[in-house]
């Protein structure tokens, strides 16, 4: 990855997440004890559902497509009593730009859907970004070199990776997230076979999984 531009806008730090600022690209004002994934539930049942899919979607069609090897994807149905709205896990994420996408498709994908359905607000497109924050830990886990306008890499960086590879391959995410609305889960090989894309190797020893919000 290289470094983002230095004239680009600053990450804003008005939502907290466990007491801790999270930079977020958009900007809303929030009540002081709300770190933006409240409103993502103001959707109806059928948008949040579909929301979680195109997340996972957006995972698994990633990481195959980069030639990693898909486990599987699922989303968690709306009465479910977890707080994670779905998972994906992958393997053979060892190069460096195919972690990058793999970890900005979830937030990134969620933000396309809501723009292209009509949903898009300041509000949801933070709830999005705060949602993403077990994404975006794993990332910088490994790759302390990220960040937020504190590092060497802006983290804009892993966002227009994704946005690319998500360009691209926009029609199978959404064949894969219909799929997921139906189905809840999917095994990777599922999936493959959904978007003629082949399923990378197994590779288990080094297996990534992603959240939904």
């Amino acid at each position: 990855m290289t470094a983002a531009p230095a004239n680009i806008a600053p990450w804003h730090t008005n939502v907290y997440v466990d007491g801790v600022a999270y930079p977020t690209r958009h900007y809303a004002l929030l009540d002081e004890d709300d770190d933006g994934t409240e409103t993502v539930l103001g959707l109806k049942p059928d948008e949040l559902h579909y929301i979680r899919a195109i997340h996972e979607a957006a995972h698994a069609v990633t990481a195959i497509a980069g030639g990693a090897h898909l486990h599987h994807a699922q989303i968690e149905t709306l009465d479910s009593a977890t707080d994670n709205g779905g998972v994906t896990e992958a393997c053979g994420l060892d190069d460096g730009n195919l972690y990058a996408v793999f970890s900005g498709a979830g937030e990134r994908a969620n933000d396309r859907w809501l723009r292209e359905a009509g949903l898009w607000t300041p509000r949801l497109a933070v709830a999005v970004e705060s949602g993403a924050r077990s994404d975006r830990a794993s990332f910088l886990e490994v790759n302390p070199h990220v960040g937020f306008g504190d590092r060497e890499v802006d983290y804009r960086v892993v966002h227009d990776l994704a946005d690319q590879v998500i360009d691209r391959h926009w029609r199978e995410i959404n064949v894969v997230a219909d799929a997921l609305v139906q189905q809840i889960r999917l095994d990777g090989d599922d999936i493959a076979g959904l978007i003629r894309i082949p399923n990378g190797p197994h590779r288990a020893r080094n297996t990534e999984g992603n959240e939904a919000p």
